[in-house]
């Protein structure tokens, strides 16, 4: 994925340094700072609530901890961008950040010149190979521009924005390969979202109408699982008739918390698909940590943001071939 914007020439392709990495997920939800060391272990993981001066409170952890001049992942929250589904350009690759710009920008409701747009293409055999498809993340230069400068001005060097589709899809690559696909349910305050992964690739990622703010673990959520269900049968259900691809086996959702146990069961119960919550098991956190379980948990985006994509060792992937 590849970004405009007047200080930066592009979105991904963060630097490489043996000092670490920061990841934030900042949004109306809070916001959650990780740091994993040179390792790829995580040595800090604490999720804020959204109330006070979210900057200065950056600012402080960065002076305390020494993360000066370190390199830093930013996810972004969904409410921030829109992410299309469209046909793939038929233009060479140096082209394409180009031809999407000009793909969108009837979808978007502000002037494209004012728009910083990324995209990320589907796998071959999406849509039975028929169709070439690719989402496109756009938002206000602007908008990004807020977000970035006071993370800068804490000491820390943005060189990484992702949207929170992908970054939650780095935790789930490096969950144990089985067959069949996974589902995974993001939920928000607001909103939600579902990434449909099959063979490591994310096949389809679909915006949930749907928040926690609607779920109340003490009360009748009949309505808010009836909505809850509808999206997400829709969404496997185009899965296997549009986009060609075989039935999902397993679905997480996240957050996995003690008063969201109710919707695992629930969704259990109705989709017949072996569900649980996202859980990190497969991370390796450091003992100075400083978190708990729930910060852990609340903080899969960043963490997701900070880690990167999960790339097989290469033993791995001959023994597959």
């Amino acid at each position: 994925m590849a970004i405009s914007i007047p200080w930066y020439s592009r979105w991904l392709n963060k630097s490489h340094t043996g000092a670490g990495r920061v990841g934030l997920a900042v949004g109306p939800d809070g916001l959650a700072i990780v740091m994993v060391n040179a390792l790829g272990a995580v040595q800090y993981c604490q999720f804020h609530d959204p109330e006070g001066d979210s900057s200065q409170l950056l600012a402080n952890i960065v002076a305390e901890k020494g993360w000066e001049k370190m390199p830093c992942s930013l996810v972004l929250h969904p409410v921030y961008y829109q992410l299309l589904l469209t046909e793939k350009p038929p233009v060479e690759s140096d082209e394409m950040s180009s031809a999407v710009r000009w793909k969108v920008k009837e979808f978007i409701d502000f002037p494209v010149e004012e728009a910083a747009i990324a995209h990320f293409e589907l796998p071959e055999d999406a849509y039975r190979g028929r169709q070439k498809m690719l989402y496109a993340a756009a938002l206000r230069k602007s908008t990004l521009q807020s977000l970035i400068t006071p993370i800068e001005a804490s000491g820390l060097q943005v060189d990484c924005v992702e949207i929170a589709e992908l970054a939650m899809h780095n935790i789930v690559s490096r969950l144990p390969q089985k067959s069949g696909g996974i589902a995974v349910v993001q939920l928000h305050e607001g909103e939600g979202f579902i990434n449909l992964v099959e063979d490591g690739a994310v096949y389809l990622t679909r915006r949930l109408d749907i928040g926690l703010d609607t779920f109340n673990a003490s009360v009748d959520n009949t309505r808010f699982f009836d909505s809850l269900f509808l999206e997400i049968q829709r969404s496997l259900d185009y899965y296997e008739s549009q986009l060609g691809k075989g039935i999902i086996t397993r679905l997480f959702y996240s957050p996995g918390l003690a008063n969201t146990v109710a919707i695992g069961d629930f969704l259990s119960t109705q989709l017949g698909l072996n569900v649980a919550p996202l859980e990190l098991p497969m991370l390796e956190m450091t003992e100075d940590v400083g978190a708990d379980g729930e910060h852990i948990i609340r903080s899969a985006s960043a963490l997701g943001a900070a880690l990167g994509p999960y790339h097989p060792p290469q033993e791995t992937i001959r023994a597959a071939s």
